[in-house]
């Protein structure tokens, strides 16, 4: 349960996602969840990597994934701009098609989708003060209740 921080760039996002599917392989999360997972972890991911830090000032992420009882749990930690994607509005309303949807906002809902259990935090981790959320899957034999 150990945290590991990467660079929070798009060339170190597959290493990224190598450590969350490594620990949800060893965790016995069934494989049509892992497909799931990894598609709710990379909606959190790109939105660290693209609108946390500023461009030029870079920065890092801290990630841990593990097994508690029957769930498994993804944790992100990053110092850039706070921003809690719980605080994002969700919407009932399905867009006709693709050029009719808003800009933004449904990687959120998707996520809420895959994760039964998400929490958010901004505040001081040691001598910085940072975005943290938590990603809960309530495990399955069969995938149900997903999408």
């Amino acid at each position: 349960m150990e945290w590991q921080k990467f660079p929070a760039t798009r060339d170190e996002y597959y290493s990224m996602l190598d450590f969350v599917m490594d620990a949800a392989e060893k965790s016995g999360v069934p494989d049509k969840q892992q497909m799931y997972l990894e598609l709710g972890f990379e909606e959190a991911a790109a939105n660290v990597i693209n609108y946390a830090y500023a461009e030029s000032e870079g920065g890092e992420i801290s990630i841990r994934a593990y097994r508690e009882a029957e769930h498994f749990f993804i944790e992100l930690k990053d110092s850039g701009e706070p921003f809690n994607p719980l605080m994002k509005e969700e919407s009932d309303e399905k867009p006709a098609d693709l050029e009719s949807a808003k800009v933004g906002g449904l990687g959120i809902s998707f996520m809420r989708r895959i994760f039964d259990d998400m929490t958010y935090h901004f505040g001081r981790d040691g001598e910085l003060f940072c975005n943290h959320l938590k990603l809960g899957m309530k495990l399955s034999d069969n995938g149900e209740g997903l999408l």
